[in-house]
């Protein structure tokens, strides 16, 4: 039963992330002992006691909540008596009790090794390095990476899968790029890509998705809770294999029938438990909250390489002025003079550096037109190049030419912000000024859908290709250490991100964001899970060496002051600096835990 699998995955949730916080524990609990430091206490989990017997100086308690442990030693706390003996903690030296404090972590590095190499015995699923879509203008386009490309190789890693590609473009150094090896066609060619960054999802990124089978992995609703997959009865792991009848084998093939049915039934087979299903779905009418006006600028954003334009001589950042003697005031200018051409080439004059030049292209025959256009795409600015006709846009005045200034008395700097404004608007008035020549016009607009060019939808995201990454005994211990190399070098280029600003911090998670992960984990296979809880022990260990009070790092900070010194830091510095430190984990809590919330607010 479903619920009997929730259940299971639940606890195994709970009992991994305890073990790995229990683990810590047991790493002072023993090397304690080993120096001869008194333990009195010992707990698996927090809270009150449960269960407890005392063994020697140390009480062992089984207490009710299980996410993690604790331990406590005689002379430890700043608050407590000391009395000298040789058994307290604060009577050992520095580097004996910095032995303590580091067994922690040490038992923290081992277990998420161990970890690694289990979870790889087991068999671990990642998404593969199949590109599937490919953003127009971002670096990945512009180098000519494709639809169906596999990436084999990846800064000289070989078999990488796209999580590797994700980590290593947002964490590279942009003036160096990325250098890949890229299948196509059973051929394979070297492509270097400089990522971007992104500062809507406050990343580098190069501009691709991950490739999709047809297995539905979620399905949504839309406004009113309408959801056409769900009242037709598709499931979640149902596999599409005909549309109309038709049988098929991409996401692509399934978006154009759905896209081009909005309101009509369409026919879905689909395989479940080894058995085709035939189901009847009428996809809902997509539609989007529109001005009806177009800012693309005739200056080029991007220029494919390889590409008839590339080949012609147009680089990024051209701004096309004429097509054939005849002036543009934006990308739909261009785009319409070279499709309604007569002549055999164009003459385009270019604008670059100041400097104005001529380039010819021939442009014969419609395909090669289209070809032409697809290897450049324009830069959107706030400069109108194009309305259309009957939107609201162009009833409140707006001309070609024009310069938007604002929206809702919010200063618009790129286009961008102006599209998500009208999309989050709901249709509601807003405020909109520009500027017509030297003139500001200010005019109230109501942001309506196109409902000529909706599309279908019948509610569904197809789960991402993966590979399943299965050893032996020595192979397991060669991916297993490899990937623990891979993510103590990604947790410290992240840290190092966030402190310059090329990663965002909403991209921080807390506690609701590492069970979301571990339960999505525990759902995919024990493999996936055991995967998580290594990355987890790592960071754990990771986190615990850096020098904040509060956390193993911050008294090993201490301890080496005291070395240095040759006498213990002051009470009152360390009792400013543990309040310091501890106001430090709790604000990065809370700040965790809000951005958790967020996104399970916007799910």
């Amino acid at each position: 039963m479903p619920y009997v699998n929730v259940s299971t995955n639940v606890i195994l949730v709970i009992v991994g992330i305890g073990l790995l916080i229990f683990i810590h524990e047991l790493g002072h609990f023993l090397m304690a002992k080993k120096i001869g430091v008194r333990v009195f206490a010992f707990s698996l989990g927090f809270g009150p006691a449960i269960f407890k017997k005392r063994w020697g100086e140390t009480e062992y308690r089984l207490s009710l909540f299980p996410l993690g442990g604790y331990v406590k030693l005689a002379g430890e706390s700043p608050e407590e008596e000391k009395t000298g003996s040789p058994w307290e903690f604060s009577s050992k030296s520095a580097g004996q009790r910095a032995s303590v404090l580091v067994a922690g972590v040490a038992l923290n590095a081992v277990l998420a090794f161990i970890a690694f190499i289990v979870a790889f015995r087991i068999g671990v699923p990642f998404i593969t390095a199949e590109i599937g879509q490919v953003m127009p203008g971002w670096p990945a386009w512009e180098a000519g990476i494709q639809r169906g490309d596999q990436i084999v190789e990846l800064d000289g890693s070989k078999d990488p899968d796209f999580e590797d590609l994700f980590t290593i473009v947002a964490l590279s150094n942009p003036s160096d790029g990325v250098n890949l090896k890229v299948e196509r066609e059973g051929k394979i060619f070297d492509v270097t890509v400089t990522p971007k960054y992104d500062a809507e999802h406050g990343i580098q990124r190069i501009g691709i998705m991950p490739a999709t089978s047809l297995e539905v992995d979620k399905i949504f609703a839309f406004e009113k809770n309408e959801s056409p997959a769900r009242d037709a009865g598709v499931c979640v792991k149902d596999v599409v294999v005909a549309v109309n009848g038709k049988r098929i084998s991409t996401e692509e093939e399934f978006r154009e029938v759905e896209g081009m049915n909005p309101g009509k039934e369409i026919s879905l087979t689909v395989l479940r438990d080894d058995k085709e299903v035939e189901l009847k779905v009428v996809p809902s009418k997509s539609t989007r909250w529109m001005l009806g006006l177009s800012c693309a600028t005739a200056i080029l954003d991007g220029v494919k390489t390889n590409s008839l334009a590339s080949m012609a001589g147009f680089m990024k950042g051209d701004e096309i002025v004429e097509v054939n003697s005849k002036p543009v005031t934006g990308f739909t200018d261009v785009r319409k003079l070279v499709i309604d051409s007569e002549e055999e080439t164009c003459i385009f004059t270019v604008k670059r550096n100041n400097k104005v030049t001529l380039i010819s292209v021939p442009l014969g025959d419609e395909k090669t037109k289209e070809g032409f256009l697809d290897g450049i795409t324009p830069f959107y600015g706030l400069k109108i190049d194009s309305l259309v006709e009957g939107f609201p846009a162009e009833k409140v005045g707006l001309k070609p030419g024009d310069k938007i200034i604002s929206l809702d008395e919010k200063e618009i700097k790129d286009w961008g912000t102006l599209l998500q404004m009208v999309m989050v608007s709901q249709g509601k008035p807003m405020v909109i000024e520009w500027m017509h020549g030297n003139e500001r016009f200010v005019s109230t607009i109501e942001p309506q859908k196109d409902e000529k060019s909706a599309v279908g939808s019948i509610g569904v995201k197809f789960r991402e290709k993966t590979v399943i990454k299965q050893y032996g005994l020595l192979g397991s211990c060669v991916m297993g250490t490899k990937k623990a190399i891979v993510n103590v070098q990604r947790l410290y280029l992240t840290i190092k991100g966030f402190f310059s600003q090329r990663l965002s911090t909403k991209n921080v998670g807390g506690f609701i964001l590492i069970a979301q992960a571990s339960y999505e984990s525990a759902k995919v296979g024990i493999g996936k899970l055991v995967y998580f809880l290594g990355i987890l022990s790592l960071q754990l260990a990771l986190l615990n060496i850096l020098p904040i009070p509060v956390l193993d790092g911050g008294h090993l900070l201490f301890l080496a002051i005291e070395r240095i010194k040759g006498s213990p830091v002051s009470q009152r510095t360390l009792s400013i600096a543990q309040y310091i430190g501890f106001g430090l984990i709790i604000t990065l809590v809370i700040y965790a835990t809000r951005n958790d919330i967020m996104r399970l607010l916007t799910l």
